[in-house]
């Protein structure tokens, strides 16, 4: 029997994936999205799509709005995919009080999402669970970055603002240029100061429910829009990294979507330098699973995680060609981007749901000019909107 969903956040590439993969799955979808021009606001896999209030223009209008597609259509699932996750969390108390309790909420509490989104508190959390993470500190002054600096000692130091995305404004400096250059740093917006660790880099995309790791997966990508958002995704077997994540998600008791970036050095020992409390890529290499949709729906007919099997792999193909054709330098990159090109699933392109291919470039476009006009990149503006940066 099929339920009802109500799909948040439809800009993004995994919300149009995860809508394909519950309609395909005999699901009823809905969608709600703030931006004008959303990649998926024309999908058929949308029974129904709403232009809701943009969450950081007034989020107790973008909550009213979402609470009467609730209600009016009757919704069973509500699933977050992007950071307005952060302005719904609060309606989670209130879900759970509701008379009929028909809506399963894939979100923890505002006050768990901020730990977990804080650069800071969540190295603090994953340290209380017995964890291993890189040496970290919060600074909001020039003497407070000295100061860290100069704890965190080694060759080379990372800087990063305390709630930012895609590593859009991550600095990774020589230490003595680090303590140089920390008078051209904002002072009084909070960084976080983080040893560099160098070694193997590997995403991970989870599910959870009250503390139980219901579906997960650990990726790789070897190209990249900018500094940190990846464009191609393939699952990897790594043991070592699945027990992390079930060790944080049971110590914290987590309920949701959280995707960790963990580094792996010479040792094989792994650490989570950061965390993400809502959907990222890793869902594209479950969107083909029938029973992940299930396990969305709240039907669990298992006590196993569920994994995908390693090589699974798919791509945006238009920033393959925007970003990760222009950063090849070599013979080698050249075949291993060709490689992923020709052979991974393409994300938006689909014969049964042509429309959305065509809609990412006025998308893209739209991004594009509203980039030009507050000074950031397209990446930046597709989520200013919608992006929380803390309490």
């Amino acid at each position: 029997m099929g339920k009802t969903f109500l799909l948040t956040g439809a800009r993004a590439p995994v919300t149009l994936d995860l809508a394909r993969a519950l309609s395909r799955a005999g699901h009823r979808v809905i969608g709600a999205e703030s931006l004008d021009h959303a990649l998926s606001r024309r999908s058929s896999a949308f029974s129904a799509f709403f232009k809701v209030p943009a969450p950081n223009a007034g989020p107790d209008a973008f909550r009213s709005a979402v609470r009467k597609i609730l209600e009016e259509e009757k919704v069973e699932v509500l699933v977050p995919t992007c950071e307005e996750v952060f302005h719904l969390a609060p309606l989670r108390s209130e879900l759970k009080q509701a008379p009929s309790g028909s809506v399963l909420f894939w979100s923890d509490d505002p006050a768990t999402l901020s730990r977990l989104h804080s650069k800071v508190e969540f190295n603090t959390l994953a340290l209380t669970a017995g964890l291993t993470v890189p040496f970290t500190f919060r600074a909001t002054t020039h003497e407070e970055l000295r100061t860290a600096i100069d704890a965190i000692g080694g060759d080379r130091v990372v800087l990063k603002p305390e709630f930012s995305r895609f590593a859009t404004r991550t600095l990774i400096l020589d230490r003595a240029r680090a303590l140089t250059d920390v008078e051209g740093l904002a002072n009084g917006t909070a960084w976080c100061v983080q040893e560099f660790l160098p070694g193997k880099e590997y995403c991970t995309y989870s599910l959870a429910r009250e503390g139980r790791l219901l579906a997960h997966l650990t990726y790789s990508h070897e190209f990249k829009a900018g500094k940190g958002a990846g464009i191609c995704f393939e699952a990897v077997s790594h043991p070592a990294i699945e027990a992390w994540v079930a060790r944080f998600v049971e110590a914290t008791g987590f309920t949701g979507q959280i995707a960790f970036d963990f580094i792996e050095d010479e040792s094989g020992t792994v650490r989570a330098l950061e965390c993400n409390p809502r959907a990222t890529s890793g869902l594209h290499l479950f969107a083909g699973n029938p029973e992940f949709a299930d396990l969305l729906a709240g039907e669990e007919n298992s006590t196993k995680t569920l994994t995908p099997r390693a090589g699974e792999s798919a791509q945006l193909r238009l920033a393959m060609l925007v970003y990760g054709l222009p950063s090849v330098r070599s013979w080698h990159r050249l075949s291993l981007w060709s490689s992923i090109f020709f052979s991974a699933r393409e994300v938006v392109f689909d014969s049964r749901d042509p429309v959305p291919f065509f809609d990412q470039f006025i998308s893209f476009y739209q991004l594009v000019r509203a980039g030009l006009r507050d000074e950031v990149t397209p990446l930046e503006a597709s989520t200013r909107d919608i992006e929380w940066n803390g309490p």
